[in-house]
């Protein structure tokens, strides 16, 4: 399980949150999701041991408020990735549509993996309405060696530029360590500047050059 995953969780699962008390309309919100069989998104789990965290946001009718649920491991029925950008495209005008079928091909393509989380997913999970005209739509993007790095980061330039709107999120390499892509775009040639990493476990400052060693080189071709 990864940050950004989605977590099921078994029919009565015990859970707690310390977000909203017993009888709130958020606490009922959650009860009610549960038990709609909708999944929570797996958080930054804290320590190897102990409940997970997961999390769960509500619509804008409540505020958009997040809630932090914790469970024991065995409550988990199945863990998935991000959901899809297909899985996404009817909760977008068509325009904003065009540019991210664009981008998930080109990413799919090159054997990365592209995701939707945040506010639009939740929107796709649920159907209420999460974003105001202001809210961005959040990619992770996962790549496993340079050259699928090379690929995915000139298409999300791209996209970024074409896309009526804002997109945000960020580039995940494979030991997890995940870093905001429009942050790597500002970053130019200088891959020894620190850059927010958001790990599994923490959140610290790197040079980019050093999340990069994270990934697969390049094939030599003899």
């Amino acid at each position: 399980m990864r940050r950004h995953d989605l977590v099921w969780l078994r029919p009565g699962a015990a859970f707690t949150t310390p977000c909203a008390e017993s009888g709130s309309a958020a606490w009922s919100a959650l009860a009610d999701w549960l038990a709609a069989g909708r999944p929570l998104v797996a958080a930054r789990q804290a320590t190897p041991a102990g409940p997970l965290l997961l999390g769960l946001g509500l619509p804008l009718r409540l505020g958009r408020q997040r809630l932090s649920v914790q469970v024991d491991a065995a409550e988990v029925a199945e863990v998935c990735p991000p959901l899809t950008v297909g899985a996404c495209l009817a909760r977008v005008p068509a325009e904003q549509a065009a540019v991210l079928s664009a981008l998930a091909e080109q990413v799919e393509a090159c054997g990365a993996r592209l995701g939707i989380y945040g506010s639009l997913a939740w929107e796709a999970l649920s159907g209420e309405a999460y974003r105001h005209a202001g809210s961005d739509i959040d990619l992770i993007c996962d790549v496993a060696d340079r050259a699928q790095y090379g690929v995915v980061i000139e298409a999300l330039r791209l996209a970024a530029i074409d896309f009526p709107g804002r997109l945000d999120g960020e580039l995940r390499v494979p030991d997890g360590r995940a870093v905001a892509w429009q942050e790597i775009l500002r970053l130019g040639c200088n891959l020894a500047r620190p850059v927010l990493v958001k790990g599994e476990r923490d959140v610290c400052l790197q040079p980019w050059e050093a999340v990069l060693a994270g990934l697969q080189p390049l094939l030599q071709v003899a």
